[in-house]
């Protein structure tokens, strides 16, 4: 093995050492964070507000589900594929109304 060849290899063992020190200390500040009881405090109720906004999402969009299982079931296409009118997204959203 060359000398060239020999520091290349040594520079990539120290780069993947370096990779993998790096890698386990973040998990280790990670792993601290997270442990935190107020970053759990926290979490709890991110994830609290995310379940009652999914909540009344679901409840307010019952209805769309219904008409769109109902298009389905009867095979009406020319409801499926209209382009909804009160549409805000760029490009406009399918919607059965």
């Amino acid at each position: 093995m060359t000398a060239p060849e020999k520091e290349r290899r040594v520079q990539e063992a120290v780069r993947r050492h370096a990779r993998t020190r790096a890698f386990a200390e973040a998990e280790d500040v990670i792993s601290a964070v997270l442990s935190d009881p107020r970053v759990q405090e926290a979490r709890a109720r991110v994830e609290a507000a995310d379940t009652q906004l999914g909540r009344e999402l679901c409840a307010r969009l019952q209805p769309f589900q219904e008409r769109h299982d109902h298009a389905l079931a009867e095979g009406d296409t020319t409801r499926l594929t209209e382009v909804c009118g009160a549409s805000t997204a760029a490009g406009g959203d399918c919607a059965v109304r």
